[in-house]
């Protein structure tokens, strides 16, 4: 119960939504640091050829690890209170691109999401028709829990058979009937 509570506060990334409210800053980790937690998420099978961008010493975004694959990880933000992790399909580049954007714009989640939703309404931000989001959120990196997120665009609990309420034991539907549908899958 108490891991589905702070799941329900820490708002994912592509999330993947992150938190906004932001605290003093606090440096960011040694590279190497950045790029194992980032990679952790991810089954050890699907470590090798990972690009990773994380912050360097001025919080700006810059890549740490290049890859060859399809998937990209994204390290904590040092400058965002809680902690929040996600690696992701190349496809989704865009998508959490722009989500970036508008947090450091000052957009709160709500309005991020609203936002998403509306450019992806309007055919402004592409998102493929799925993809796959592992992520690992929480109060901090000892304190997390890790999902797979699969996006399903505008799916609903009564076409998948997923439930729309948040569980920490069995997957569910969230964003339901949005762009930004997707199957949320705990990960032990």
């Amino acid at each position: 119960m108490r891991n589905l509570m702070i799941r329900g506060i820490v708002v994912v990334l592509f999330g993947i939504a992150v938190p906004v409210i932001a605290v003093a800053q606090r440096s960011a980790p040694a590279s190497e640091q950045q790029i194992e937690e980032a990679l952790s998420p991810l089954p050890e099978t699907m470590r090798e050829g990972v690009a990773v961008r994380g912050f360097g010493e001025s919080g700006e975004l810059v890549m740490l690890q290049e890859g060859g694959s399809l998937i990209t990880c994204l390290a904590d933000d040092p400058a965002v209170r809680a902690f929040t992790i996600t690696c992701y399909h190349r496809d989704m580049e865009a998508y959490v691109t722009r989500s970036l954007q508008l947090t450091k714009d000052g957009a709160d989640t709500p309005e991020r999401l609203r936002t998403l939703q509306a450019e992806i309404d309007s055919g402004q931000l592409l998102l493929p028709d799925r993809g796959v989001v592992y992520q690992r959120s929480g109060f901090d990196a000892d304190i997390s829990d890790s999902a797979m997120l699969i996006f399903l665009p505008n799916a609903t609990a009564e076409a998948t058979g997923l439930p729309g309420q948040p569980s920490s034991q069995h997957p569910w539907l969230r964003e339901a009937g949005t762009g930004q549908a997707h199957v949320s899958i705990p990960l032990r």
